[in-house]
């Protein structure tokens, strides 16, 4: 079993390092062969230049550099295109997530699941964004039918059969790529299994999810996948 295992960094020069190693350790006990693909987003920060100092001692961490900052959505969409083996995790450069939880994702993968989907046992940050949350993944299981309860949990592991042939049907710069990409893959048959994972508080910095300006986005792509989508047949 080949990981590419990714995250987007953007204002996360102080995770960047420790997220890196800790994966690197933890997929050299679940994988056979493993790389990690950091994708610098083009923040105001140094996460870039210590993603590159990294990248220039260790053979198996790759640095993808976006001149600007892009969005998380095309951070996402251009780690996944980096991947260069069979299965594509990826996680957000904040350290919220545990990766010692990842030999769960592994053992469901090695069970037959195409796409396995972490799950929050609890939301660090509280009441408010955990009922944003609900809300949000409860609309997406009625619009689109995904058989996920945490569509936004940024600890997932994919097959890159998930991916084929998938081109997305606009530019995002917010998750809901892979609201896309897994109705498609839905409608081919892919099996989808949820694990739970760990979620804690950032360690720094403040988390740009569900701010004004994000959830704007993501309901405006949300009505227009709902429409062209799903009522026109167009993700199919």
């Amino acid at each position: 079993m080949r990981i590419s295992f990714f995250f987007p960094a953007y204002n996360d020069e102080a995770t960047v390092e420790p997220l890196a190693l800790a994966l690197d350790e933890v997929l050299d006990l679940v994988a056979d062969d493993h790389e990690i693909i950091i994708v610098d987003d083009g923040g105001p920060d140094h996460s870039g230049a210590r993603a590159a100092a990294l990248a220039a001692r260790h053979p198996r961490v790759r640095v993808i550099h976006h001149p600007e900052n892009r969005g998380y959505g095309q951070a996402l969409w251009s780690g996944i295109q980096a991947a260069r083996f069979e299965w594509i995790g990826f996680t957000d450069g904040d350290m919220q997530y545990d990766v010692q939880d990842l030999p769960r994702l592994v053992r469901a993968a090695r069970a037959g699941a195409d796409v396995i989907a972490g799950y929050k046992l609890t939301r660090a940050e509280g009441f408010k964004r955990a009922a944003a949350s609900y809300i949000y993944n409860r609309v997406l299981g009625i619009l689109f039918g995904l058989p996920l309860r945490d569509v936004d949990c940024a600890f997932k592991l994919m097959h890159r059969r998930v991916f084929d042939g998938f081109v997305p049907s606009t530019y995002y710069r917010e998750a809901f790529l892979l609201v896309e990409a897994f109705y498609r893959a839905r409608a081919r048959g892919l099996v989808f299994v949820e694990v739970p994972v760990r979620h804690r508080e950032r360690p720094h910095g403040d988390s740009q999810c569900f701010t004004w300006r994000t959830t704007g986005r993501l309901a405006y792509y949300t009505a227009r996948g709902a429409v062209i989508g799903r009522l026109l047949g167009r993700w199919r």
